[in-house]
C-alpha cells in the first residue's frame, strides 16, 4: 500500500509538471511572434495557402505602400491569379512589443516581387499588428511605407 501511495504522488507531480509546461507553452511570447512573422513571409513566398489561412486573421486589413488594401481572400487569391509573386522578403531592424494578446512588429523590409508581370524590388518600413487567438499568433493588420 505504501508503494502505491508513492507511485500515486509521483504520478500527480509528473502530471502537474506536464500541465504547467503545456500551459506555459501556450502563452503569447516574443519568440512565437517572430516565428509567426517568418512563417507568414515564407508562406507568401511558397504560396502556401494552408499556412496563410492559419496565420491571417479573417478580417485583416493588409495595406501596401501604394495605398492598395487587401483582404484575407485577396492576399491568398492574388498569389495564384498572377497579380503578385513574392520572390524574397527580408526583414531588418525588427522591433516588437506585446501587450496581453496583442502585439506589433515594426521592421525595415526589402521585397523582391513580381507585381502584374513587372519585377520590383521595394524597400519599406512595415508595421504589422498581430493578435493571439486559438493559441497562436494571427496577422490582424499591416501597413507599409516606402523608404
Amino acid at each position: 500500500m505504501h508503494v502505491n501511495m508513492i507511485n500515486m504522488r509521483f504520478s500527480i507531480i509528473i502530471l502537474s509538471i506536464l500541465f504547467c509546461a503545456t500551459a506555459f507553452a501556450q502563452k503569447p511570447t516574443e519568440d512565437a511572434l517572430k516565428k509567426a512573422v517568418d512563417a507568414f513571409n515564407n508562406a507568401l513566398i511558397k504560396k502556401d495557402s494552408t499556412a496563410l489561412k492559419t496565420l491571417i486573421y479573417d478580417n485583416i486589413n493588409y495595406g501596401h505602400s501604394d495605398g492598395w488594401i487587401q483582404s484575407k481572400k485577396e492576399i491568398i487569391g492574388d498569389l495564384f491569379n498572377g497579380k503578385i509573386t513574392y520572390n524574397k522578403i527580408g526583414n531588418t531592424d525588427i522591433t516588437t512589443s506585446i501587450e496581453s494578446n496583442t502585439a506589433w512588429v515594426r521592421a525595415k523590409t526589402e521585397m523582391d516581387v513580381i507585381l502584374e508581370e513587372k519585377p520590383l524590388v521595394v524597400k519599406l518600413n512595415a508595421l504589422q499588428v498581430w493578435i493571439w487567438k486559438n493559441k497562436h499568433w494571427m496577422l490582424f493588420a499591416r501597413q507599409s511605407v516606402k523608404l
